[in-house]
């Protein structure tokens, strides 16, 4: 458990590294708010942590989607470290963001909920696999995402990942 020494040093980096919050938030606490719950719940605010399935760092990346993140949203020509937290909190907010729109775009009557609970399974199961369920069944659930896994042959992504929300 970390001490509030700690969750004000990382609550006072999110605050200095997120400059714009998308629309779906009221003010910034309120996303600043979601980041840090969002990287505590993939990383337990662990810099060092590595994942099963080989995410890395504070905010559990893929190096794939490290790479998107950097070069495509961000448009850098240099990547940076991938266990630096300052890059982490950068790259976390940028690509919710990313998925947020992603997803608002692709179901723009969905309730609040409803896209955050989406944009958080897209951050960890991939934006096909909710774009998928969302067209095909109007709603990312446990009965799409079966139906995504049974019609695509693939074991991924696992409902029961998904229940633990």
């Amino acid at each position: 458990m970390w001490d509030k020494t700690k969750l004000k040093s990382v609550k006072n980096l999110y605050k200095e590294e997120v400059l714009q919050i998308p629309a779906i938030f009221k003010n910034k606490d309120d996303y600043v708010a979601f980041l840090m719950a969002q990287s505590y719940q993939e990383s337990g605010w662990n810099e060092e942590s590595v994942s099963k399935t080989g995410c890395k760092g504070f905010a559990q990346f893929e190096l794939s989607t490290w790479k998107f993140v950097w070069k495509k949203l961000l448009k850098h020509e240099e990547i940076p470290s991938i266990w630096d937290i300052k890059a982490q909190i950068i790259a976390q907010h940028t690509y919710m963001k990313y998925l947020i729109n992603a997803v608002s775009k692709k179901e723009p009557m969905l309730p609040r909920q409803e896209i955050l609970a989406s944009s958080l399974m897209a951050y960890n199961g991939g934006l096909s696999v909710v774009e998928w369920c969302l067209e095909y069944h109007g709603v990312v659930s446990v009965i799409a995402l079966r139906d995504y896994r049974n019609s695509h042959k693939s074991t991924y992504p696992d409902e029961n990942k998904f229940l633990k929300f």
